[in-house]
């Protein structure tokens, strides 16, 4: 029915407490009938210390599926050698993105310089591996987009995971598709916040064509669990706030994202 397309499994074990195997075997027993079990799930290992797990978690479970990449928040301790140990990562044949990587100016304004070389660097070397591409942006938007026109993106899958910018960084993203990539906008449970109207106005014009479902478990949980861990099977609140600001029915939306999936990520 759905697929998580960014999550962090072994984060969502440390925040919750509870394992991957003990999550996956309650979900369908759940007491709230909309929590639901997805059909696969994008595992993103964001940290060097972390690939190892993402791999093993990745050969245990035929459904879980591995992005690697490097996080803007480790600008100032990443290694050539991390980069490197990505590079081999991104060949393990469960793997299918490169990412996320990209810019945050929320908690890393002093750093903004050094994100921009790095945010280049991780594109330029996700380019060239030929995966699709995760990009997490967070209060960056002119510097992202400069970053973006200027690289060789035609032809690339790019997932803007967990949007939460404004309609018009949003409609500028799209726009990217301008330059022959293959845009997709990623929304989490922030969708569902009282004060996320900028998200829910960006998703009204967002194609059904360019969306994706995702959680970024274990953080921002949908409303009614905000406050509690995310996991995977709250992904049917957010669907169901897509298809409200939609008008269709939200076996449409997940008729629309499972397509979209497939599209960017093979899955």
């Amino acid at each position: 029915m759905f697929i998580d397309t960014h999550c962090h499994i072994d984060s969502y074990e440390r925040h919750a407490g509870e394992s991957f195997d003990a999550l996956i075997a309650r979900i369908p027993n759940d007491k709230d009938t909309n929590v639901k079990l997805p059909e696969a799930f994008i595992h993103v290992a964001c940290d060097p210390a972390d690939f190892d797990y993402a791999r093993e978690i990745s050969d245990k479970y035929p459904n879980v599926y591995t992005a690697y990449g490097i996080h803007p928040e480790y600008v100032d301790t990443e290694t050539a050698e991390d980069e490197q140990r990505m590079m081999e990562f991104l060949k393990h044949p469960k793997c299918v993105a490169c990412g996320e990587f990209g810019l945050d100016y929320h908690y890393g304004a002093e750093s903004k310089h050094r994100q921009v070389k790095l945010f280049e660097r991780h594109l330029q070397l996700a380019i060239a591996s030929g995966k699709p591409i995760v990009l997490h942006l967070r209060e960056a938007d002119e510097d992202a987009l400069a970053v973006l026109r200027n690289a060789d993106i035609q032809g690339r899958n790019i997932h803007v995971h967990c949007f939460t910018g404004s309609p018009g960084f949003c409609e500028q993203m799209l726009e990217l598709g301008n330059k022959g990539a293959n845009i997709f906008i990623g929304f989490t449970g922030i969708i569902t916040f009282k004060n996320a109207q900028n998200v829910r106005d960006a998703a009204a014009i967002v194609p059904t064509s360019q969306m994706l479902l995702e959680t970024d478990s274990p953080y921002m949980a949908p409303i009614p669990y905000r406050g509690k861990p995310c996991h995977s099977g709250y992904i049917p609140y957010i669907a169901q706030t897509l298809a409200q600001i939609k008008k269709e029915p939200v076996e449409a939306i997940y008729g629309y994202c499972c397509e979209n999936t497939r599209r960017c990520y093979g899955i």
